[in-house]
């Protein structure tokens, strides 16, 4: 389901919650006006609620609409009493997505014109060779072309692979993280959840150890959830939050100090607050490079390989021309 649907579909529940209606009859409000995908996993949804589910187990029912991490996400909200505000936050998060990806595509269709164009006039020699003509240039050009468009896929279909494997396994979630400016991105972004969760569920009343839990599972990284799983043993002997955290060496330093400075003053539900807003602010401003620069990149890596092409193709030629010379 493309983001921007979701954005306004999540605003749309967070809104109807937020003004006191309950969250089943929310649900099959907007089926009644939605169609064809989303009705039927709204209406999947309210099926859930019906037989007596909880919040998140029905949301799952609703897949693709609603993601495992988003599923976690809403719990979180739903037991701490704000499940609007979980709600919103998806919304502007998908409303970020959707935005970034009109903006990359808006950007790359110069690039993919270039190189689609380039991928058709490469093989123009072909149509006057000695053997050549209409059907070989046709074939070389259609191969070139699926080609790409199997480099593409590939590359999407593994990208998609490792971010879902980085929610359940810490070593895919090791690699995401090294990768420049992208790896950032997504730490940011688990960041984020992980203290919007937890601040909420604190703000709730939500006893330390199930906020915890539930934080780690709603932010959506493997290291951040082992690392509360390793934390929670030290917690339930009795120790600090804090300190136990940063024994895990999960978490970033800005985080753990904002975290003692809150547990010392009393304003930990405000410092959790505060630095996720920070964190997703800097993951929309690095998202903001990402959506910059990318199109440049990719751009100029079209540039080069089709110099490459031309270059190579004319060598050949004047080989061929040698040849004939010599002889």
């Amino acid at each position: 389901m493309h983001p921007s649907e979701k954005a306004r579909l999540f605003h749309e529940l967070s809104r109807l919650v937020h003004t006191g209606t309950p969250f089943p009859k929310a649900v099959a409000t907007l089926a009644l006006h939605s169609r064809g995908q989303t009705r039927a996993s709204l209406l999947r949804i309210r099926a859930a609620l019906d037989r007596g589910a909880p919040v998140g187990e029905s949301l799952l029912a609703g897949s693709p609409l609603v993601s495992p991490l988003e599923a976690c996400v809403f719990t979180a909200s739903d037991r701490a009493g704000r499940l609007d505000t979980g709600l919103e936050h998806a919304s502007q998060y998908h409303t970020a997505i959707a935005a970034a990806r009109a903006r990359i595509r808006s950007r790359l269709a110069y690039p993919a014109f270039v190189i689609h164009f380039a991928l058709l006039v490469l093989p123009l020699p072909l149509m006057f060779g000695e053997n050549g003509g209409l059907i070989p240039f046709l074939k070389a050009a259609g191969l070139a072309i699926a080609g790409l468009w199997l480099c593409i896929f590939s590359i999407a279909v593994i990208v998609r692979a490792l971010i879902a494997a980085a929610e359940n396994g810490a070593a895919a979630d090791r690699l995401l993280r090294a990768v420049p400016v992208f790896g950032k991105l997504r730490s940011d972004f688990a960041l984020a959840r992980f203290c919007s969760a937890y601040h909420m569920q604190l703000d709730a009343g939500v006893n330390v150890l199930a906020s915890l839990e539930m934080s780690g599972a709603a932010s959506g990284s493997a290291i951040l959830r082992d690392a509360v799983a390793s934390a929670l043993p030290d917690v339930r002997a009795g120790g600090q939050v804090g300190p136990a955290l940063e024994k895990t060496r999960a978490f970033p330093g800005s985080f753990i100090r904002a975290f003692a400075v809150g547990e010392q003053t009393g304003e930990l539900d405000q410092e959790l607050q505060r630095t996720g807003a920070d964190c997703a602010a800097a993951a929309l401003r690095r998202l903001d490079a990402i959506v910059e620069w990318l199109p440049r990149l990719i751009y100029i890596a079209v540039i080069c390989y089709t110099g490459w092409r031309i270059v190579s193709a004319y060598a050949g030629q004047m080989r061929d021309v040698q040849k004939v010379l010599e002889q």
